[in-house]
């Protein structure tokens, strides 16, 4: 890999990490309604590294981040909830930007559903009880809502990443 596509993925890492530290700080009212809940920051650079760089270079950004941002935070449970998320997340965002019709923001929220569902499927694997999944209607209606801002925060961050990479 030449130096300034690594130095740039390492950008990206860097820009992701900064994004999820901030959100740590940013008062959340939908905890109050939905223990958990986040806006997800840090998932505007997947999607637009996903859009912008590809699968695969996207794949190395969020494991550097998901090992990463995991060693700050703490818990090991903190490790496999953003594995079965982030993993999931990336996997229906790739699938969804394949199909034909589908915008950013519909992208967007498709990886939002997706982290919420490999979110869920470890909690239920950690207390081994499926019965965890029935908090999903509830976690959709954030993952509409977070969708909607990562996808919008995206389309217009998409664009200028593009123009940045050409001159890589």
């Amino acid at each position: 890999m030449e130096t300034k596509k690594l130095t740039f993925l390492g950008l990206m890492v860097g820009y992701s990490l900064i994004l999820y530290i901030i959100e740590g700080f940013i008062p959340n009212p939908m905890v109050a309604v939905f223990p958990g809940a986040k806006l997800g920051l840090s998932n505007i650079i997947t999607l637009v590294a996903l859009m912008a760089l590809g699968f695969k270079d996207t794949f190395i950004i969020l494991t550097v981040r998901i090992i990463l941002s995991s060693i700050f935070t703490g818990p090991m449970s903190y490790l496999m909830f953003s594995i079965g998320g982030g993993y999931l997340s990336l996997v229906v965002m790739y699938l969804f930007s394949r199909i034909k019709g589908f915008s950013t923001i519909g992208i967007s929220i498709g990886g939002a559903i997706g982290h919420n569902v490999g979110q869920l499927l470890v909690a239920s694997a950690i207390v081994k009880n499926i019965a965890m999944t029935t908090y999903l209607p509830f976690m959709l209606i954030t993952s509409l809502v977070t969708g909607i801002f990562v996808g919008i925060v995206s389309k217009f961050t998409i664009p200028y990443v593009k123009s940045r990479i050409k001159k890589l």
